[in-house]
């Protein structure tokens, strides 16, 4: 059985097991985790962020308990939050990054869920994402690189996989795909990046949901190896936030729902080295 072929039946098994811990992977080694099993978040893996703002958000980002907090039954919850006329959220970023090394794969895994069916979500974005850590450096986005793991908008029904790296990736837009999936239900979202290949133009990205892949993009696609090297060679570190307006979703109607309707709800964040 192969890799993947491995990977999408644990997968598939891990929506009727109800677990904490990362599932196993063959031929892959977990090489960074959080199940969120703690009574606080563990700030030796994760710093919240309350910076200003981009992609014309509403959200102030803040590290109050009231939107950024464990459950206490090994999950963590981010809580976007309404008083008087003004949006607070959560958004917490990995401290390390990680890298696929040449001649290696490198996974990156969360199992969460997404807010209440039907609620009305205008205005509300959730994400699992990762930016290169030469953003931390000086480089500015898209040079970058960014990739979405997932992102969903307005409550709807599609998990969106994308890929942000400049002209190449056809920015700001960037290069994505989408899945159907259903609100209120955990799901194991994931990308891999697959260096194995010694060519950069057959080196990929491929994105999954309860490992099913719906996304692909090797370095052919892209077209550009200086972007393609930002993009899928280089160190990256994982954000977890809830957006509120923004260019993409627009912004909240006069009846978006705040509080757990419109959360996420985090199982787990792993990285695996293959």
């Amino acid at each position: 059985m192969s890799i993947f072929k491995t990977y999408t039946l644990l997968c598939l098994l891990a929506r009727t097991i109800y677990a904490t811990a990362p599932e196993s992977i063959s031929g892959f080694n977990v090489i960074w985790s959080d199940d969120f099993s703690g009574s606080a978040l563990d700030t030796s893996k994760w710093t919240r962020w309350t910076g200003i703002s981009s992609n014309n958000e509403q959200e102030t980002y803040t590290t109050s308990p009231t939107t950024c907090q464990l459950s206490g039954s090994g999950t963590f919850l981010i809580t976007p939050e309404l008083n008087n006329g003004q949006w607070t959220s959560c958004r917490i970023e990995s401290n390390p990054s990680f890298a696929a090394t040449p001649g290696s794969q490198i996974i990156v895994q969360a199992r969460l869920k997404l807010g209440t069916p039907g609620a009305a979500l205008q205005g509300i974005w959730p994400a699992f994402w990762s930016l290169g850590q030469a953003m931390r450096e000086g480089t500015p986005w898209p040079a970058c690189g960014e990739i979405d793991t997932m992102e969903n908008i307005n409550g709807g029904p599609l998990g969106y996989g994308t890929i942000h790296c400049g002209s190449a990736c056809n920015d700001p837009t960037g290069l994505s795909s989408a899945i159907a999936f259903d609100y209120g239900a955990y799901h194991t979202w994931a990308h891999a990046i697959d260096l194995r290949s010694g060519d950069w133009t057959q080196q990929s990205i491929t994105w999954y949901m309860d490992g099913q892949a719906y996304h692909i993009v090797h370095g052919s696609d892209v077209g550009d190896e200086t972007a393609w090297v930002a993009l899928a060679q280089k160190p990256y570190y994982m954000t977890l936030n809830v957006a509120v307006g923004g260019s993409w979703p627009g912004s909240p109607a006069a009846n978006t729902v705040s509080g757990t309707d419109a959360g996420m709800e985090v199982l787990y964040v792993a990285v695996y080295q293959g």
